[in-house]
C-alpha cells in the first residue's frame, strides 16, 4: 500500500481524486484527501464498512461524492489520469468520473496460512507480535502486512523486517552460545 499523504499533497491540491475502498484505510485516505483537494470520489463496490465515525465525518463534507456498491472498471489517461469510469452494481449503467489521481485503498488479506498451525492469530488472520518482532513462539518472528502493526504501509513493512532480522540473528548468536 503506498503512503500518498508523504508524496502526493501537492500533488491533490486543488484536483479532482477518487479514493477506491470502503473500509478504514479507505475513509481515512478520503478525509485526508478532503482537505486539500477540490473535490473527492470515494468509490467502493460494498457498503461502506470502515468505523460509523469516520462515515459520519465523511457525510459531513462538503466536497465528496459517496458511490457505493460501484465497481471501478477502469482508469482513463495516457500520461496523467483523466477520469475514472465506475459501474452501479444495481443497474450496471456505467458514468465516468473526471479526476486527476487515483488512490486505491481496498485492504488486504493477510498471508497468514503458512504459520496458522504454529502460531494463534487474532480475529483478522494477523500474527501478533511485541515491539521485538517476536511472535508467542521463541525463534519465530513476523514482520509486515501479516502482523498486527496497525500501519500498513510499505516503509512500515521495511522496518520491521529490519528489526525482525536483527532480532532472528541475536537469537540464533544466542543458541550458537
Amino acid at each position: 500500500m503506498y503512503d500518498f499523504r508523504a508524496k502526493s499533497t501537492a500533488l491533490a491540491r486543488c484536483k479532482q481524486v477518487a479514493v477506491v475502498g470502503g473500509g478504514n484505510s479507505a475513509l481515512e485516505a478520503a478525509l485526508d484527501m478532503v482537505r486539500i483537494a477540490e473535490h473527492v470520489d470515494l468509490v467502493s463496490l460494498t457498503p461502506l464498512t470502515g468505523d460509523a465515525i469516520l462515515i459520519e465525518k465523511l457525510r459531513d463534507a462538503k466536497n465528496i461524492g459517496i458511490f457505493t456498491e460501484y465497481q471501478t472498471e477502469k482508469i482513463e489517461g495516457k500520461d496523467f489520469v483523466k477520469g475514472i469510469l465506475i459501474k452501479t452494481l444495481k443497474s450496471g449503467k456505467s458514468r465516468r468520473l473526471e479526476v486527476n489521481g487515483v488512490f486505491v485503498e481496498i485492504g488486504l488479506v493477510p498471508n497468514s496460512e503458512p504459520v496458522r498451525e504454529l502460531v494463534q492469530l487474532n480475529k483478522r488472520s494477523e500474527v501478533p507480535i511485541n515491539c521485538s518482532c517476536e511472535t508467542a513462539i521463541p525463534g519465530l518472528y513476523a514482520a509486515g502486512d501479516v502482523t498486527d502493526v496497525p500501519e500498513k504501509q510499505i516503509v512500515v513493512a521495511a522496518g520491521e523486517g529490519a528489526k525482525a532480522a536483527l532480532q532472528a540473528h541475536r537469537y540464533l548468536q544466542r543458541l550458537a552460545g
